[in-house]
């Protein structure tokens, strides 16, 4: 009965027009909590199931440990970096280069951001979920403890990192999107091209300083995705 009379309900314009409004709010809430994952990240979290390693939470030390100790003890053939906000920058490419050595493949499945896309980078075949579709990369050079501001001794290791993993020159814009960044959350957002923010602004990079409320707000690139910046290979096939 109640099912009914809220279908009927439904079809009241008003009240389409006020369930509308819910709507969007809900999805300018996620893309909030997306910028907000960075904020605040899980302890890691790996583990091995049938030859793929998934990480999540947040990069550190006891990452690396553990994640190591799966690769050279077992038949790894996958890396799974699941919702990840980052954490250590000098982890993130100390785990980048010990995949890089294995020529295993990469996925990124949710937010995957800082130290966590470097570390995704190390792979063979990289590659955005195909179970995820809002699956995003973000990429910005390490932090000084006390700063908002990337170190600047840890741009040239991060640049150079990316030209050696994509064996391609990065774009000048790139490069001063990176030299724009005013807090923590600024960086360069590749989105999968499946993405829900993707889908609705046309474009799936995003150039952010860090002071915007949501990625939408950032500067679109339109006529480039992280595929042919050489970030990602495609889509995970099934």
């Amino acid at each position: 009965m109640y099912r009914g009379k809220l279908r009927q309900l439904s079809n009241v314009p008003d009240l389409k027009y006020f369930l509308m409004k819910i709507n969007f709010k809900l999805i300018h809430g996620i893309i909030v909590m997306f910028f907000g994952l960075l904020a605040s990240m899980a302890s890691a979290e790996v583990r091995y199931i049938e030859n793929v390693v998934t990480v999540s939470g947040r990069i550190d030390a006891e990452t690396y440990s553990k994640l190591s100790d799966f690769i050279l003890n077992e038949p790894v053939s996958t890396i799974l970096f699941k919702d990840s906000g980052g954490g250590s920058f000098s982890v993130g490419l100390k785990i980048g280069k010990l995949i890089s050595e294995r020529k295993v493949k990469t996925i990124a499945e949710g937010i995957c951001a800082s130290a966590c896309a470097i570390a995704f980078l190390g792979g063979d075949i990289r590659e955005f979920s195909s179970v995820q579709h809002d699956s995003a990369l973000m990429f910005h050079p390490g932090f000084e403890r006390t700063s908002q501001i990337p170190a600047e001794e840890t741009k040239a290791v991060f640049f150079a990192w990316i030209e050696e993993r994509t064996k391609h020159s990065f774009a000048v814009d790139f490069v001063a999107a990176m030299n724009k960044i005013t807090q923590r959350k600024g960086g360069v957002y590749f989105l999968s091209p499946f993405h829900g923010i993707a889908l609705r602004e046309s474009t799936s990079v995003f150039f952010c300083e860090g002071s915007e409320k949501n990625i939408s707000n950032c500067v679109g690139q339109r006529d480039t995705s992280a595929e042919k910046m050489y970030i990602v290979s495609g889509i995970e096939s099934n």
